[in-house]
């Protein structure tokens, strides 16, 4: 059955290829080596790598504990190259044999019910990079889906110079291919699930609400028409600064069942009471190229730091402001 779905996967990209363009005039990043070079590898690059070495060897003996921990723990990718698919399928197997793979719209709802009762991982991914399909294929190996945060701008844009100045001005990175509606309603039929970003990825804090809300709408409506109705809601660029209470109290005023950062942390099992204040989802990212060391670092630390004050907005969030 894994076979075949990761042959349906490929199927679609390789159609998606011709229907594109006849006649490419720019080659699009297929590897995270070539997006490293992209990026480039400053001192800083090499010092993160250092040190999160080391913390992963000072973390390390608390990873079993840890792990077996009850909560909720959001982890979230970007792309998934194709010299990222081996070292993500170590990583999301090793991770099926302590936790619980369930549904983003579950996870949600077992936090908001506070039926949190052992290690629940739910996975989103942000951008709809169509290179997403690899993420896809390796997570339904073990019976796992995402929701993937996707931004209409973007799905089925076909103009290279338009991809490219996308890229490069909202994702920092360079061209990469993205989904079409036919990928995405294979997605659906997979049981993966479609979630808002904003209509082009702009970030929310520099909208006004007037024109926040124009581009919910605008988002919203066209989810709608391809994927059925959405329920969750990632805002862009994902830290505290980049939205605000009024921004995301619109978006659950509108009927949606959550709203997302990309904030590091996870939800302890009890502590949320809608009456205290709006739910705020945090995550940890995952890159599939990273050691799985690192990765298993950063969530073992939002294990530890975890506190009820995670399921709710941040303090510095106010009607106000």
């Amino acid at each position: 059955m894994f076979a075949d779905r990761a042959i349906t996967y490929t199927f679609v990209r390789i159609l998606s290829f011709f229907t594109v363009t006849a006649t490419p005039i720019m080659s699009y990043c297929t590897t995270f080596t070539e997006f490293q070079r992209y990026l480039g590898r400053s001192p800083r690059y090499y010092a993160r790598r250092l040190a999160l070495d080391i913390l992963h060897i000072l973390e390390s003996p608390k990873y079993r504990g840890n792990f077996k921990q009850p909560r909720i723990h959001f982890l979230y990718i970007h792309h998934i190259f194709e010299d990222e698919i081996a070292n993500f399928r170590k990583l999301v197997h090793e991770l099926a044999t302590s936790h619980t793979f369930i549904t983003h719209s579950e996870a949600v709802q077992r936090i908001k019910d506070g039926t949190v009762d052992k290690p629940y991982l739910a996975w989103s991914s942000d951008d709809g990079i169509q290179n997403n399909l690899n993420a896809a294929s390796v997570l339904e190996e073990v019976g796992a889906s995402c929701c993937f945060y996707v931004n209409p701008f973007s799905i089925n844009l076909t103009d290279e110079r338009a991809i490219k100045q996308f890229c490069a001005e909202k994702l920092d990175m360079p061209p990469v291919p993205f989904l079409n509606w036919s990928e995405i309603e294979v997605l659906q039929k997979a049981g993966h699930e479609i979630g808002a970003h904003t209509y082009a990825h702009d970030r929310v804090s520099q909208l006004s609400l007037e024109n926040f809300q124009e581009d919910f709408y605008k988002t919203d409506t066209i989810l709608k028409q391809h994927c059925g109705p959405i329920q969750h809601f990632a805002y862009t660029y994902g830290t505290f600064n980049d939205c605000d209470a009024k921004a995301m109290d619109f978006v659950y005023d509108s009927g949606y069942a959550s709203g997302t950062s990309a904030v590091r942390g996870c939800h302890p099992p009890t502590g949320y009471h809608a009456k205290e204040g709006r739910l705020l989802l945090r995550r940890d990212q995952i890159i599939g190229a990273w050691p799985i060391s690192h990765s298993k670092y950063f969530i073992s630390r939002s294990v530890r730091q975890m506190t009820r004050d995670n399921h709710y907005y941040p303090k510095t969030w106010t009607t106000d402001g």
